[in-house]
């Protein structure tokens, strides 16, 4: 009856451990970075595809370091994961528009946009052509293009502006530049003649005008809704 009793013991013994030590097993909390920059830990949740808090881990980034253009890639794919198209496509935007160009970040950021169909592709122009193209002048154009104003957390966007030749010595000319929204843009140099000057900014069409410029003339032309061809176009979706 001893030897019985005993053997009912160990039983309950070695049973109540493994018991015991399941339940510490199930209650050990899943483990997390930690000591981590929040961009580095936003980086870690990432590759756990923990993305949600990834993207409020790159949110709280971009506040330390809100001009950090690989900080905005990274938020763009991570946004692209959760399917948030309109934030990643804004995401990618910021890189695009504020990255250094050769980088890798832009690269990939526009080829997503161009992919999206809401950025053209890039066309390339040699310095020689650019060269044999602004044949010199003295008229100027300069003026200020504006838009309504992007949300407080939202960088402005890149409006293309392109002044081409009609006639005089500007026929068959053509000038480029690009304007963040809300700022002053200037074309020196140009040849006396009409112009037609066109200008947009993610992907709308927003001023097609006609100008003439004379010898030594500066001439001031500010860009706005109340002189474009298309008003009502919505860029900060």
């Amino acid at each position: 009856m001893f030897a019985v009793s005993s053997l009912w013991i160990a039983l309950i013994l070695v049973v109540g451990a493994f018991e015991g030590s399941r339940a510490a097993t199930q209650m050990a909390p899943r483990p997390q970075p930690s000591g981590l920059a929040p961009a580095q830990e936003a980086a870690v949740l990432a590759e756990m595809g923990d993305y949600e808090g990834a993207w409020r881990l790159y949110d709280e980034a971009l506040q330390a370091a809100p001009e950090d253009a690989a900080l905005w890639y990274a938020l763009g794919v991570t946004l692209s994961r959760l399917d948030q198209r309109q934030e990643t496509e804004a995401a990618f935007r910021y890189v695009v528009d504020h990255g250094k160009p050769d980088s890798e970040e832009v690269r990939l950021a526009r080829q997503w946009l161009v992919a999206a169909g809401v950025l053209a592709p890039q066309v390339a122009f040699s310095v020689a052509a650019d060269a044999a193209e602004a044949t010199a002048g003295t008229a100027v154009l300069k003026g200020r293009a504006t838009w309504e104003k992007p949300e407080a957390d939202r960088p402005p966007l890149k409006a293309r502006l392109v002044l081409q030749g009609l006639s005089g010595a500007a026929e068959g000319k053509r000038f480029t530049t690009r304007v963040p929204l809300g700022q002053a843009y200037r074309f020196d140099r140009l040849p006396a003649g009409s112009y037609r000057l066109v200008g947009s900014a993610a992907g709308h069409r927003l001023w097609d005008l006609t100008l003439s410029a004379e010898d030594g003339e500066e001439n001031s032309l500010d860009l706005g809704q109340d002189n474009s061809s298309n008003p009502s176009a919505e860029l900060y979706l």
